[in-house]
């Protein structure tokens, strides 16, 4: 074999193996930064300071646990070795939930080390998740019969009116707090889907006082008699046929206390979805969307305008009448 041949197949191998020394080298550091990512994932959460760590999530970490464990049975596990787990889904889905932030800036954080897409897929498998397999629970917990939603006021800030109207002064969009509002009534399902919205009235407005103006008890009031339905209502709505409100005061042990129980669970969903549509809220504020100028309301403001039933009051001993049927229903089955 002459001297060119022999240095021309040296070379060729020298290539090769410099190729071959490459490509493993690529591959360890392909293989290191998954691991390094994997680990990023898993690892930060939970070494976040409990106050950073409420601030960030909304919640403490056992809760947040106790959410991972829950969706874990419905959730995709990704059998690939740089496969996101339930756990990065979950908590990069309840980050986002929690704050309102853009999908890419809940990736790019280190506690979560997802890209933009996956943020995005994650959180629509999550909320699915949630949507299927856990919301139903509402029906099969609390077991009130005839509830058709719960209602409940939640005060929504406003920038300070810039002018003086003759029937809405700034002075009625300030609310209890001191904070200019509008006092908005919602009403949502078991499964914390929106039923109706009114968003009329200026923040000082009694929550009862909303009510009484609402199309809704209107309709609620011609149709009671023959669907035999109401809604769950706080203390701040009086006691009707068709809403119906906890007992006051009960003894500890009682009926009514275990009725106050179940009722106070059965109603927290309004309270969830108030929560979930102020981030919404927020999301606008923190990124400068413009808020509305003065609204126009169909009934004048009346501050001193609110119901409260005597308890001699036919619907008041209507609506109690209702309350102790399902009082009694739900001591039976316990």
């Amino acid at each position: 074999m002459n001297n060119n041949l022999q240095f021309n197949i040296r070379l060729l191998l020298d290539e090769e193996v410099r190729e071959i020394q490459y490509n493993q080298e690529q591959r360890t550091l392909c293989a290191t930064l998954k691991i390094e990512r994997l680990l990023s994932r898993s690892r930060s959460i939970y070494n976040l300071p409990d106050i950073e760590f409420r601030k960030s999530y909304r919640m403490n970490k056992a809760t947040l646990e106790r959410i991972i464990v829950e969706l874990t049975p419905f959730l995709k596990i990704n059998r690939r070795s740089d496969g996101i787990s339930v756990e990065s889904k979950v908590s990069s889905a309840v980050r986002f939930l929690a704050q309102g932030a853009y999908q890419r800036g809940v990736g790019k954080e280190t506690n979560i080390g997802l890209s933009q897409p996956s943020v995005s897929r994650v959180l629509n498998e999550v909320i699915d998740c949630i949507n299927l397999h856990l919301l139903h629970k509402f029906r099969t917990r609390f077991h009130i019969p005839g509830v058709i939603g719960v209602i409940d006021g939640s005060q929504i800030g406003i920038f300070p009116p810039s002018t003086n109207h003759n029937q809405y002064p700034e002075f009625v969009y300030v609310n209890r707090k001191g904070f200019h509002s509008i006092n908005t009534q919602l009403i949502v399902d078991h499964t914390y889907r929106i039923l109706n919205v009114n968003a009329k009235f200026p923040g000082s407005t009694h929550d009862s006082h909303i009510w009484k103006m609402s199309l809704v008890r209107n309709h609620l009031s011609n149709t009671y008699r023959r669907d035999h339905e109401w809604l769950l209502g706080d203390s701040g709505y009086p006691l009707e046929p068709w809403l119906l409100t906890p007992f006051n005061n009960p003894g500890d042990g009682s009926p009514e206390s275990r009725f106050n129980v179940k009722f106070t669970s059965a109603r927290s969903v309004v309270e969830r979805a108030i929560g979930m549509l102020k981030v919404l809220h927020n999301i606008c504020i923190d990124n400068f969307d413009a808020v509305g100028e003065d609204e126009e309301y169909d009934e004048p403001y009346n501050a001193n305008d609110l119901i409260h039933f005597p308890a001699g009051n036919a619907l008041h001993t209507e609506g109690n009448n209702n309350r102790s049927e399902i009082m009694d229903y739900i001591n039976r089955v316990q």
